[in-house]
């Protein structure tokens, strides 16, 4: 069973309809000593940025085109009795049982990949700037909370130069990234891009002037993950159409001297370096009209240079797109869960009968029929060999006392 890469899907919505997934089923072996088929692999696509996560484990994290990642892995087939033949054993009438496949449940969830993000209180104009420099068309309208859902948007660089993904989430509230309002439900999706646009009201929000705004956003992202926090940032101050110029100016100089005095004191979003240089402060704050697109162009060629120089991987280390110790090619982990028991088998003594546990005891039990006498010489004599007598023993086993291996009952001889 393979998880694969699609990306014509934008969601999970298929898997609310539809939860169980099967491979197909092997043949038998046929005479002639010839093998039976193997059955068909079974491909479940899933939209790029899909995360396959067993018992709380991120086995897989979908982010590269045509990526395939095995889930689940069909069972062994069976050896034929020919495979038995021994000097004392001319004629086997005995064959192995194929195994059974792999069965699990997996939980996916979905991180959108996208270049930049946009962060921003609700109402800040998110929706509309995302709606006004892409293809998307978000819900726009003049009350907080119109975006309800992640949404994503190809934004063309003026001049045809370069493309990239831009995401919107809903507005965030204070106490977001511990459950308030709708934006930490989504902050995950922030999570992924190279460049999050700090969207800014010129006009403040609630009475509270955009400097405060702004120091309610960097807390929140922050506190969500530290590597959140960390991503590289850009201040676009938004809805400047509806300010005065002399007001303007002043919100202008108070978010650059806040960026200013975040530089000084180390923090990451902002002391990002592009060819071994710091970006001077003019180009952190960015005034902008999503409505009359004033100064759209310009931020829309720097963030696309920005993006340009993440892509080609021509950024220093400790610059944009950091990369967190043990990430792979593309900044992104590919976990697959591994465990190797050193221990073959282990005897436990119970009331009045023992098991024995461990999964090449237990895999060889299940591989052949119990009922067929010559098969199950064949076992005794194979856990011979592994030394569960002899542990059977030690632990003080006697003829006569039951033991259990995985769902079969043996009688100790």
């Amino acid at each position: 069973m393979w998880i694969v890469a699609d990306p014509q899907l934008r969601d999970l919505s298929s898997f609310a309809r539809r939860v169980h997934f099967k491979a197909g089923v092997g043949r038998h072996g046929q005479g002639g000593r010839k093998d039976g088929g193997s059955g068909a692999d079974k491909e479940i696509p899933v939209p790029l940025g899909t995360q396959v996560w067993v018992e709380r484990a991120l086995m897989a994290d979908v982010v590269r085109l045509g990526q395939r990642v095995l889930v689940a892995r069909g069972g062994q087939g069976g050896r034929g009795n020919q495979r038995f033949v021994s000097a004392v054993r001319q004629a086997p009438k005995f064959a192995e049982l194929g195994e059974e496949g792999e069965s699990r449940w997996l939980e996916l969830t979905l991180k959108l990949m996208a270049d930049v993000g946009l962060a921003g209180l609700p109402n800040a104009g998110k929706s509309s700037l995302l709606r006004r420099v892409s293809n998307a068309r978000p819900k726009v309208a003049e009350y907080p909370f119109t975006t309800v859902q992640p949404l994503l948007g190809v934004v063309e660089v003026p001049g045809g130069e370069a493309t990239f993904i831009l995401a919107d989430v809903p507005g965030l509230l204070e106490g977001a990234s511990s459950g308030v309002g709708l934006g930490h439900e989504f902050l995950a999706h922030l999570e992924r891009c190279h460049l999050l646009l700090h969207v800014v009201d010129a006009t403040g929000y609630y009475d509270a002037p955009p400097a405060e705004n702004f120091r309610t956003i960097m807390r929140e992202l922050d506190a969500h993950t530290p590597e959140l926090g960390r991503k590289p940032q850009v201040v676009v101050l938004n809805k400047v159409d509806v300010v005065d110029q002399a007001t303007l100016q002043s919100r202008i100089a108070s978010l650059r001297e806040l960026v200013a005095e975040l530089r000084s004191q180390g923090h990451p979003a902002y002391r990002w370096e592009l060819h071994g240089e710091m970006a001077p402060l003019e180009r952190m704050v960015w005034p902008v009209s999503a409505v009359t697109g004033e100064g759209l162009g310009p931020l829309l060629r720097w963030v696309g240079s920005l993006v340009s120089e993440v892509r080609g991987d021509e950024v220093s280390p400790g610059a944009v797109g950091v990369a967190a110790e043990g990430e792979e090619e593309g900044g992104h982990v590919l976990y697959q869960p591994a465990g190797v028991d050193l221990v073959p088998f282990r005897v436990r003594r119970e009331a009045d009968y023992f098991v024995v546990e461990g999964e090449a005891v237990e895999r060889l039990v299940r591989r052949f029929d119990l009922e067929n006498d010559q098969a199950v010489r064949y076992v005794a004599e194979r856990l011979e060999r592994l030394g569960v007598y002899d542990a059977l023993r030690e632990r003080g086993a006697a003829a006569g006392d039951e033991v259990y291996i995985g769902e079969y009952e043996f009688e100790y001889q």
